[in-house]
């Protein structure tokens, strides 16, 4: 039990010393959605993750060897492709996942305005994560790592970024409660200025008793901007098979001046639902931004033996 106290304390510590590096310039992309569930949910669900999913507390466990693919579809032609992988053993869960966005083909000009040849824009990240169960305390500790490349024309930026999480499970009471820090990075090699901000996430989930329901809520907390979002959600088990996700957030009551009613009410909200068919999983999601633009998402995963 001393070694898990001073693990612990280590652990902390670590996580405490470099919550405190601050950014210059954050990248917004690192919260775009990769995965329906993340669209279902509405961007809370951190203890509810997938492999594929950009929003996931790294401790987060995953029980079974499953390969998993989504595509998502925003406006503008943009796209993201994203494949996972989970490989858990004994207490241990291992991931790995290539998440791509396209932000499309664009006309090159010249100062002349003269055409020259087309460019593209894309980001990709590669990232891995690994997380333990604590023995003989419903804890579990896991962190992640990840090499993310932005592409535009000619210039480019690397980073590597690392994000920390815990998680305290209550079975009886069938309650989570996850603690997590994320982007904490610098440049690799750069031709573009930026860098990542700081974000701190602090979650929870309970399943109720008496309804096949699960409440997801996510405090967030971004150090760039020292501000702090609500995101909640739910998980309706219809039967067996077939399970609805629903969620929003606090962004809904910022920005939902001078829409219309209907942007009013539906604005910053996702919903969704997923498929069991004989173990392979479907999944389907869409998300409504407060103005109007809604995207979708479908994701599929199999299961490894």
């Amino acid at each position: 039990m001393s070694k898990v106290f001073f693990f612990f304390i280590c652990y902390i510590y670590i996580l405490n010393g470099i919550s405190y590096v601050q950014a210059e310039t954050s990248y917004p992309s690192f919260d775009i959605f990769t995965s329906s569930g993340d669209l279902s949910l509405g961007g809370s669900g951190y203890l509810n993750g997938t492999s594929l999913s950009s929003k996931i507390n790294p401790a987060s466990k995953f029980s079974r060897k499953f390969f998993s693919t989504s595509i998502l579809k925003y406006p503008a032609l943009i796209t993201s492709e994203n494949i996972g992988l989970t490989l858990p053993i004994k207490s241990w869960s291992r991931t790995l996942s290539i998440r791509h966005v396209t932000y499309g083909t664009f006309q090159g000009y010249d100062e002349f305005l003269e055409k020259t040849k087309k460019y593209t824009s894309n980001e990709l990240w590669l990232t891995g994560i690994l997380s333990k169960k604590i023995d003989d305390i419903p804890l579990r500790f896991g962190s992640s790592a990840q090499i993310f490349r932005s592409s535009l024309s000619n210039k480019e930026v690397y980073l590597l970024d690392f994000s920390f999480g815990t998680i305290l499970e209550f079975k009886k009471n069938e309650i989570k409660i996850g603690f997590s820090v994320h982007q904490l990075g610098k440049s690799l090699y750069k031709k573009a200025k930026g860098s990542l901000s700081n974000k701190i996430v602090f979650s929870t989930s309970k399943r109720l008793k008496h309804l096949p329901f699960q409440l997801l809520i996510d405090l967030i907390k971004n150090g760039d901007e020292l501000k702090t979002e609500l995101f909640f959600g739910g998980i309706l088990d219809l039967n067996n098979e077939i399970k609805f996700k629903f969620g929003t957030s606090s962004r809904k009551l910022k920005y939902d001046i001078n829409q219309s009613v209907s942007n009013s009410i539906l604005g910053a909200t996702g919903f969704g639902f997923s498929y069991n068919l004989n173990s392979l999983i479907i999944g389907y999601g869409s998300f409504i931004y407060v103005n109007g633009i809604i995207i979708h998402g479908l994701e599929i995963g199999i299961p490894l033996k």
